[in-house]
C-alpha cells in the first residue's frame, strides 16, 4: 500500500491516505503512521498539506530518491521544474542553484534551519526534499527570492528495521549505505545512517568523488505529548572537482566530453558537522510549543583551477574569435582557491495554537529566531592575476592536466560575523470548510561586521552593516469541494548586502534588495485522491536590484530591475493501483527592465533561466515483485551571461536526457535494482559559470551510466 502523508503540526502524528484501488478491489484500511523525517515544513511552519498550501511546492520523497539512484541533492532537484544549476568558482562552492531564475545560493535549509551553501549535499540521511517556490521571507527571513530548499532528515521511529544498500556503477562507483532503526522501550528509538562512496563521472575520467558520512539520532517520547529529538550529521568529502569546458564564440567549446582543463592535483575538501536538539511539547490538544537549537560547522579547502583565456596582449591573448582555428587556441588556468570555516548557532522557538473566534477557526504559528553566523575565509594567492603563464597553457583540443601546481601562499583573510533576530506570526483563518485566509508578518534584524587583512601590504578593511526589514504575506484559498483548492497569494523577500556573509566597499552602504511576488493557482486531487494536479501563474519583481554573478553573490554585474513571470504545471501520485508518476513543466519569461547608467541592459534575458523545462518520471508495477520505470528531463536553451554591446550573448544549448529503471524483489529481504541514466549518451551541459568571454566554464553532464543496486533487509 502506497501512503501519502499529510504532515500534522509538531507532534509528527499523521493520518495516511490509502493508495487508490482497482475496480472491484476492496479499499485498504487507512491507518496511522509516524512521519520519519525530523522536520518537514509542510504541517509545521505551514500548517497545511500540499493541496491547501497557497504556493507552488515540490516534494521529492525518499522512494523517488532511491528508485532514481539519486545520491546528490542536485540529482534530486532534476524532479523540480524551474531549477537550474550553476558551476562553482571562487567564493561559491558546493551546491549552487537558481530557482525561477534567481540565485538560491544561500537558500538551503536542513530541517527548517539555514544550511551553509559550501558543500555538496548527499542524500544518505534524507527522508525527503521540499522546494517552496516564490519569496518566503515570512518563513525563512533573508533570501528566498526564487524559493527555498528544505532537506528533511531521517528520524528514529518505533517501526524497527535494518537496511544495507550497496551499488556499483559504470562510473567506477562503489557506494554503501546503512540505515538502522531500533526502538528502545515503548516510546524511544535510536537510528543510525552511514555512507561511504568512491565514484567518478561517466565520460569525465579525471573527476573523482570520495566521501563518507554518519548520522546518529535518538528520539524520546514518540507518540507522547513531550518529545525530544537529538541528531548529528557528519559528512566528509575529498573530491577532484570538475573544471568544466570553456565557451568559444558564445557556445561550449566543441571538444570531447572528457576534455579536462583543471589540474589533477585540484582538491575540493569539506568537513561538515551539524548537531540539532529539538523539543516539542503539547500543552493541550490546541496548543503546542517547539524549541530547536543547532550548532553547525562547515570547513573547506578548495584548490581549483578553471579554464581562462587570459587577458589581451601582453597577456595570453584573450578570448578566441570566431575565425581563430581551434587547433591554435590555448587555455590557461585561473586559480580562485580558498579555505575557511563557517559556523551557525541558531535557536528557534515556535508556538502553534488552534482556537476559534465565533465561526472562524484559526491556526496561529508564531515564533522567534536568533542566530549567530561566522565566516572565516582565507584566499590563496592567484598567480594567474599577474601571470597567465604561471602554469603552462594547454591546447584546447588536447588538454594536459598533469602540470605541477606551485605553492600558493595566502593573500587575504576575511572574517565576517553576523547576528540576526526575528519574530514572526502567521494566522490561517478558516471560514467554514471552503475558505482560508492567511496573513503573516516577520520582522528581521540582520547585522554583519566584516574584517579583511591583505597579508602582502598589511592593509586592513573594516565594514559593518545593519538591515531591519518587515516581510508580509497574504493569501486566500478557496475550496469549493474537498478535492479542489484555488488560491491567490502575495509574498516578499529581501537580500541584505551581507547575505553571503561578506561585504565590499561598494556594497556595505547599500540597502537590501527587495522582491515581491504574486501567484495564483489551483490544486486538484483525482483518482480517489491518488493523483495531485497543480497549476500556477506567477510574477516575481525585483526593483532597484543588484544583479549578481550566479555563483558569487559579492560580485555585482548589473544594477536595475528584474522581472520573472510564467506558469507551472505539475502532477504527482498514482494513476490507478499500479502506475505512479511525477511530472512537471514550467514556462519562464525573465527580463531585466528599467534604465541603468550604462544603458543597453534593459530587456535582456536573465542568465541561467530556461524558458521551458519539463520532467517526467513514471513507475509501473508489473507484479508484486517486478517494477519498471523511466523518465525524461528537458531543459531549454538558456543565456549564460548578461548580454551587452560589449559582451555578446553566450548560450547553453537545450537538451533531452532519458533514464530507465527496473526493480526486482528477489526475496522479502533482498531487492535488486538496475538504473540506466542518460540512455542515449547525450552530450549536454548542466552547471554554468560566466564572468566574461575569457573567464567562464560549463559542466558537461554525465555520459551513459549504469548502476546495479542491492538492498538487503536484515
Amino acid at each position: 500500500m502506497e501512503i501519502r502523508v499529510a504532515m500534522a503540526a509538531l507532534d509528527q502524528s499523521v493520518t495516511a491516505q490509502a493508495r487508490p484501488t482497482a475496480a472491484g478491489e476492496e479499499a485498504p484500511e487507512v491507518t496511522a503512521v509516524t512521519v520519519t523525517g525530523v522536520r518537514a515544513l509542510l504541517g509545521d511552519k505551514i500548517p497545511l498539506d500540499v493541496q491547501d498550501t497557497p504556493q507552488s511546492v515540490n516534494v521529492v520523497p525518499l522512494k523517488l530518491l532511491q528508485d532514481q539512484a539519486d545520491h546528490r541533492l542536485e540529482d534530486a532537484l532534476k524532479n523540480v521544474p524551474g531549477v537550474t544549476l550553476n558551476a562553482g568558482e571562487g567564493a561559491a562552492r558546493g551546491d549552487t542553484v537558481n530557482i525561477r531564475g534567481f540565485s538560491a545560493f544561500n537558500d538551503f535549509f536542513l530541517d527548517g534551519v539555514r544550511d551553509a551553501a559550501i558543500y555538496n549535499r548527499d542524500s544518505f540521511d534524507l527522508q525527503e526534499v521540499e522546494v517552496l517556490k516564490g519569496p518566503s521571507a515570512t518563513l525563512f527571513g533573508r533570501g528566498s527570492t526564487g524559493g527555498a530548499i528544505n532537506q528533511v532528515s531521517k528520524s528514529p521511529t518505533l517501526e524497527g528495521f535494518r537496511t544495507l544498500t550497496s551499488d556499483v556503477g559504470t562510473n567506477d562507483e562503489f557506494r554503501s549505505t546503512l540505515d538502522i532503526d531500533q526502538p528502545v522501550g515503548s516510546n524511544a528509538a535510536v537510528r543510525l545512517n552511514a555512507m561511504g562512496e568512491t565514484s567518478g563521472v561517466s565520460g569525465r575520467d579525471t573527476v573523482q568523488n570520495r566521501r563518507w558520512g554518519v548520522a546518529p539520532s535518538i528520539a524520546i517520547g514518540l507518540g507522547e505529548p513531550t518529545m525530544v529529538t537529538l541528531n548529528y550529521m557528519h559528512l566528509q568529502e575529498d573530491d577532484t572537482p570538475d573544471s568544466g569546458v570553456p565557451f568559444v564564440s558564445g557556445l561550449p567549446a566543441p571538444v570531447p566530453r572528457g576534455s579536462y582543463y583543471g589540474l589533477v592535483s585540484d582538491r575540493d575538501k569539506s568537513w561538515v558537522d551539524v548537531g540539532t536538539l529539538r523539543l516539542t511539547h503539547e500543552i493541550s490538544p490546541a496548543v503546542t510549543v517547539a524549541s530547536t537549537v543547532r550548532y553547525a560547522s562547515y570547513r573547506f579547502d578548495y584548490e581549483f583551477d578553471s579554464p581562462n583565456f587570459g587577458d589581451p596582449p601582453p597577456g595570453l591573448g584573450g578570448a578566441p574569435g570566431p575565425s581563430t582555428p581551434l587547433a591554435d587556441v590555448l587555455v590557461a588556468r585561473d586559480s580562485p582557491s580558498s579555505f575557511g570555516k563557517t559556523t551557525n548557532l541558531t535557536g528557534q522557538f515556535e508556538l502553534t495554537a488552534r482556537f476559534a473566534t465565533g465561526p472562524v477557526r484559526h491556526v496561529l504559528v508564531a515564533g522567534t529566531e536568533i542566530a549567530r553566523e561566522t565566516n572565516d575565509l582565507g584566499r590563496y594567492v592567484n598567480p594567474f592575476d599577474d601571470n597567465n603563464f604561471w602554469v603552462a597553457p594547454t591546447p584546447l583540443l588536447a588538454p594536459f592536466s598533469y602540470d605541477r601546481r606551485p605553492a600558493q601562499p595566502v593573500s587575504v583573510t576575511q572574517l565576517t560575523d553576523s547576528n540576526s533576530e526575528a519574530v514572526y506570526a502567521t494566522d490561517t483563518a478558516s471560514l467554514g470548510s471552503h475558505l482560508d485566509l492567511i496573513a503573516g508578518l516577520r520582522l528581521d534584524r540582520f547585522a554583519a561586521n566584516y574584517h579583511q587583512v591583505s597579508l602582502a601590504s598589511g592593509a586592513v578593511l573594516d565594514l559593518a552593516h545593519v538591515d531591519k526589514v518587515a516581510s508580509p504575506r497574504l493569501a486566500v484559498v478557496f475550496k469549493p469541494v474537498p478535492w479542489e483548492s484555488v488560491y491567490v497569494s502575495y509574498g516578499t523577500s529581501f537580500d541584505p548586502s551581507a547575505e553571503a556573509l561578506t561585504l565590499t566597499s561598494s556594497t556595505a552602504n547599500l540597502g537590501p534588495v527587495k522582491a515581491k511576488s504574486y501567484e495564483a493557482g489551483s490544486k486538484t486531487s483525482v483518482f480517489s485522491g491518488g493523483l495531485l494536479l497543480t497549476a500556477a501563474v506567477f510574477r516575481t519583481q525585483v526593483d532597484n536590484a543588484q544583479i549578481n554573478d550566479p555563483d558569487n553573490p559579492t560580485l555585482i554585474t548589473l544594477e536595475g530591475n528584474v522581472r520573472v513571470q510564467g506558469f507551472e504545471l505539475g502532477a504527482t501520485g498514482h494513476i490507478g493501483p499500479d502506475l505512479e508518476a511525477t511530472a512537471g513543466y514550467t514556462r519562464l519569461d525573465g527580463k531585466t527592465s528599467g534604465a541603468t547608467d550604462s544603458g543597453g541592459y534593459s530587456g535582456v534575458a536573465v542568465p541561467n533561466l530556461a524558458p521551458n523545462a519539463f520532467n517526467l518520471w513514471a513507475e509501473y508495477d508489473l507484479s508484486r515483485t517486478l517494477e519498471i520505470g523511466g523518465g525524461v528531463n528537458y531543459l531549454d536553451r538558456r543565456a549564460a551571461n548578461i548580454a551587452t554591446p560589449n559582451s555578446p550573448l553566450a548560450v547553453v544549448p537545450s537538451y533531452v536526457v532519458f533514464s530507465a529503471m527496473t526493480s526486482y524483489k528477489v526475496r522479502d529481504w533482498l531487492t535488486l535494482r538496475l538504473n540506466a541514466i542518460n540512455l542515449a549518451n547525450r552530450l549536454y551541459y548542466e552547471g554554468v559559470y560566466y564572468n566574461s568571454a575569457s573567464e567562464n566554464h560549463v559542466l558537461p553532464g554525465p555520459g551513459r551510466t549504469v548502476k546495479l543496486t542491492a538492498q538487503v533487509a536484515f
